[in-house]
């Protein structure tokens, strides 16, 4: 979207320049604005359609690679076909547009296709240039000669060289990226139940008391827990484990932590909420909880207890009273939600 709005202002800038220059030369009158207006189309539509940004930048390449071989072929030919006309004199100044665009197709398209562009815009915007200027050698010599052979020239085989190497490193550092992403996640899942760990849930508890941001703490342990170890097995319990924490993820928000804290038991870190949404959503969470199915299991409920971050409070006296909350609920026989 940035690069198709600057190719618009960029397209508007120059026929602002062609109609304010002293020569206004038929075909500097008629690119610029149609390209503007080409490129303005494109960008509403990836606004309205931005599935299709592939298709989209893919013209936008195509439109802006002949708008830069039109005068590259016209000028040369009037230089060529003109006693004393100077194609230095006459060019225009895009010589730098030719070498954006070969940067941007590299970036946007595949290897292959970038290369396409990268060579189809070489040998049909720049070859001519470079072919009339050393037929006329007098004009290499002039810094504007000089400039169009450079940037036609050595910089294009530049370009082509690093841009390749460029996108290597590229993928090497998105794949250090993902690697780490992935180290990370594997540091702060749990690996049964695949949600956050205890150590994760208090560095989130830790930066909302930092912050000072309201926020409330619900602690579940799932009632009988052992009993359905002892009599259906450890695999059966560690499905119970996985299925609990799999639908009360569904029911939490993104910024609500949820994290096995040790066993069978869960916490929920909960930011910006009073103590009546907190109280709500510990008796989702609970009423959610006992109408699981779980073969062989006849009945999967959890005590919860919750309490309201207070002031002055750290992760510990948050996590003590949070614990004197499931104790009793534990205490009055479980499955019900204790404050």
């Amino acid at each position: 979207m940035i690069t198709l709005s600057l190719t618009s202002l960029a397209g508007a800038a120059a026929t602002a320049l062609a109609w304010l220059g002293p020569v206004h030369r038929p075909m500097d009158m008629v690119i610029p604005p149609l390209t503007c207006v080409f490129f303005l189309v494109l960008l509403i539509m990836l606004v309205r359609w931005p599935h299709r940004l592939g298709l989209i930048m893919r013209v936008a390449l195509a439109a802006a690679l002949a708008a830069l071989v039109a005068p590259a072929w016209f000028y040369t030919w009037q230089a060529t076909q003109t006693p004393g006309l100077r194609l230095i004199d006459i060019y225009p100044p895009i010589g730098s547009l030719l070498l954006v665009l070969m940067v941007t197709a590299m970036i946007y398209l595949p290897t292959r296709d970038g290369v396409t562009i990268v060579v189809a815009g070489w040998l049909l915007v720049a070859l001519p240039v470079l072919v009339y200027l050393f037929t006329h050698p007098q004009e290499i010599r002039t810094p504007r000669g000089a400039d169009l052979l450079m940037s036609y020239g050595p910089v294009f085989v530049l370009l082509l060289v690093l841009l390749p190497v460029q996108r290597k490193l590229t993928r090497r550092i998105q794949h250090l990226v993902s690697e780490q992403a992935h180290m990370e996640a594997m540091v702060n899942r749990d690996p049964l139940t695949r949600i956050y760990n205890r150590r994760f849930c208090e560095l989130v508890l830790r930066d909302l008391l930092t912050r000072q941001i309201p926020a409330g703490v619900i602690m579940f342990d799932m009632d009988h827990f052992k009993a359905i170890n002892d009599t259906y097995g450890h695999p059966v319990g560690d499905r119970v484990l996985q299925q609990v924490a799999q639908r009360c993820q569904e029911l939490l928000r993104k910024n609500e932590c949820l994290a096995r804290w040790g066993g069978e038991e869960f916490l929920v870190v909960v930011p910006d909420v009073d103590a009546t949404a907190l109280h709500a959503l510990a008796e989702r969470l609970r009423k959610s909880i006992t109408e699981l199915s779980i073969e062989p299991v006849s009945l999967v409920s959890a005590s919860v207890g919750i309490t309201r971050v207070l002031d002055g409070d750290t992760t510990d006296t948050i996590f003590q009273r949070v614990d004197k909350a499931l104790y009793r609920a534990k205490k009055l026989g479980g499955n019900m939600v204790s404050s």
